[in-house]
């Protein structure tokens, strides 16, 4: 099977199970597909230094880390960082891209498969 360009766009707040599950898939899927991650909007608030364990939510750490080692790219749109006062976003220790909405719009224009979540 030939490898995708796979995107999934993270835009719900990472404050329930959505942002969780969707980096869980996006590792799957990592394994046999070329997976870029987006964060927009409220997704953002996921890759800043909170505590999701208060809130009861798995924290998806492991994913972020796992995700990078298969290949998969994590990126953040600049704007939406900026729109809510986010100037310092947690370190993972992988490499967290962030681009522009024109830079992002290409990458989900060059996918074969985009998954919203």
């Amino acid at each position: 099977m030939a490898k995708k360009k796979v995107v999934s766009i993270i835009k719900a707040n990472p404050f329930g199970w959505k942002t969780f599950e969707a980096l869980r898939q996006a590792v799957g899927m990592a394994m046999d597909h070329q997976v870029s991650v987006i964060f927009v909007r409220d997704g953002v608030f996921a890759l800043t230094n909170w505590n999701p364990q208060m809130l009861g939510v798995p924290s998806f750490d492991k994913s972020i880390e796992a995700l990078s080692m298969l290949g998969g790219k994590i990126i953040v749109e600049k704007e939406c960082l900026g729109d809510r006062g986010i100037t310092k976003l947690k370190d993972f220790g992988v490499e967290i891209l962030i681009k522009d909405k024109e830079e992002i719009c290409q990458i989900i224009s060059q996918a074969e498969v985009v998954i919203t979540w």
